[in-house]
Parts: structure tokens; sequence; C-alpha cells
């Protein structure tokens, strides 16, 4: 590789000295340092996988997606057989080209990138990926960034939602989230794909992943119902019929603020918390009043012994 003139430093300076500058522009948090580095390292480095690649991470974090989108399809093109050797034959910037995109609504770019990185059956085409990917936990407004120089999206409080993955990198929150994390039930998530703690579900593990950004706000208004003298069945009744009609219901009953061990990782057995008691249920609702009002009216006419209050959140 070839030095050019760094102007900062009036000297020559070649790749290596400029990554080790850059990375010690990450260690001390200088964010506006470490974007002009990793500008020069793609002058000094055009051919490298490795320069693109970490440039491309870089904008990722810093939620910079055209350029992120940009500097990781180069990267895909860069990637060689040594690059598939270091990483076992798996090219982490198609990952990151794939977040990229879906952030902008490329969805043909995402398709390609996804097929990149090995996920099979989505085809091309322009129109969004709608798929089946299972549910997944998401974390809301994370507190702790994953990468240098990120910032993470703050809403309001960090929550684990529950979600409707539709892609690998973006799903719909199938929770009614806490008014205090200042998301809604049916919001459109984009997320992140590296595991930052576990969830059970079935039986098994499932990963959390981070929320990057906020694709689509519902507008659902969410609802707390605080509700005396139903059974659980009652209360499984109402959140089917809710669902079938795209509203939602949570049981907010027993929720409380989480344990730094209980939100990012995978709590050890017998690690719990007594839930608040309460012979009142209290439930998280998500719908429009006019939907919400009929249902209701409906489930509690036929349940005499039920009495429930309901309040708008927001």
């Amino acid at each position: 590789m070839t030095a050019s003139r760094w102007t900062g430093f009036g000297s020559r300076r070649g790749p290596t000295e400029v990554w080790s500058d850059w990375t010690a522009a990450d260690e001390a948090g200088d964010a506006k340092r470490a974007a002009q580095l990793a500008s020069e390292m793609l002058r000094l480095a055009p051919d490298s996988f490795d320069a693109w690649f970490h440039a491309g991470l870089l904008s990722k974090a810093q939620g910079e997606w055209a350029q992120s989108l940009e500097r990781n399809a180069r990267a895909v093109e860069l990637f060689s057989s040594r690059d598939a050797e270091e990483f076992d034959g798996v090219n982490p910037a198609a990952w990151n080209l794939g977040i990229a995109a879906t952030a902008l609504g490329d969805w043909a770019t995402a398709r390609r990138a996804w097929t990149a990185y090995g996920v099979q059956g989505l085809g091309s085409g322009f129109e969004p990926i709608d798929e089946n990917f299972g549910m997944v936990p998401i974390r809301l407004n994370p507190d702790q960034p994953s990468l240098p120089h990120q910032v993470p999206p703050s809403a309001g409080a960090a929550e684990v939602v529950w979600c409707w993955r539709r892609s690998p990198a973006h799903a719909v929150i199938a929770n009614v989230p806490l008014p205090e994390s200042g998301h809604r039930c049916r919001d459109v998530l984009l997320h992140d794909g590296e595991p930052k703690g576990f969830r059970r579900l079935g039986g098994q593990d499932v990963a959390v992943f981070d929320q990057l950004k906020r694709l689509e706000d519902s507008g659902l208004p969410t609802w707390e119902a605080r509700v005396a003298g139903a059974t659980t069945d009652d209360l499984q009744e109402l959140s089917d019929q809710l669902e079938q009609r795209g509203l939602g219901l949570d049981d907010w009953s027993g929720m409380r603020l989480m344990c730094s061990e209980c939100l990012h990782g995978t709590p050890e057995e017998g690690h719990h918390h007594d839930p608040a008691p309460s012979d009142i249920a209290r439930l998280g609702l998500a719908g429009h009043e006019h939907e919400l009002t009929g249902i209701l009216k409906a489930w509690t006419g036929s349940r005499p012994a039920v009495d429930l209050d309901l309040t708008l959140l927001w």
C-alpha cells in the first residue's frame, strides 16, 4: 500500500499509523476524529475489506445508514477467500449491509445482502420483506452501547418486549410496552443481530437483540385496565378477542423494574423477584377507543362479577 499525506499531522502516514490512531480515538470516545480517520483509511487502503468493513461499522454505530450501506456494499465486494477463512465462511459485512438497507427501506439490496450472508428463501424484488422469522425479544432503548461511538435510541426507559420478527433485522412489537418506554404495541423496530442476553420461550433460550431504530410508530394508544373478579380463563378469552382484531393485551400485574442481571443476561436458576401482591389484575391494552370499548363492553356484559376501570395512558 502507498502512503499519502495526512493533513492533520503534516507528515506522510500509512495505514498502520492511521489504524493505530483510529483505535486510540475509539478508546477515547472521540467520534469526530474516528470518523476523519476512517475516511483517511479508505483513501489509503481502497481495496481493503477490513478498512471498508470497520468504516461501515462506524457508520452503523452513528446511525449514518446511507453511508453504512455504501461502505458495507463495498466490503461485500472485497470479501476474499482469505477473509472467509477468518470469519468461518460468513461475510459479516453482508449482515451490516442488510441492516443498513432495512433502515433505508431498500428491500432489493436487503434481499441481496441476506442472500450473501447465507439466509435462504428471500429471493429478489423491491417489495418489503415480511416473512415469519418467529418470536424474538428486543431491548427497547438499550442503556449500553454495542459499538464505539454508538448512541443507542432513547425514547424512554429500557424494556425487553417480545416481537414478531419479519426479517433478519426488523420486527413488530407484540407486547404492550409500558408508557415509560416511549413505544407502542405494533411499532416496527430495526434491531441488531448480536445476542445481548437470553429469554426463555417454549423451554428454549431465545437471544435478546438491541433496538437500533424505530422504523414505524403504530400510533396505537396505550391504555391501562384494572380488572377485579376475572379468572385466568376470562383474561385469556379477552386477550384472544383483542389479538384477533389486531389489538394488544399484556398482564402488567406483576411487572417491576428489572435488575441488571435480569435485563442484560440470562438469570440463573432460582433468581427471581416476587411480584407485587394484588387481587386486581392490571392490564396493558393497545387499540383505538372505538375498537376497544365494544369488545370490553361485550366481555364484561357476559361476566356480571367482573369490574373494569379503563384509563388512557398515552
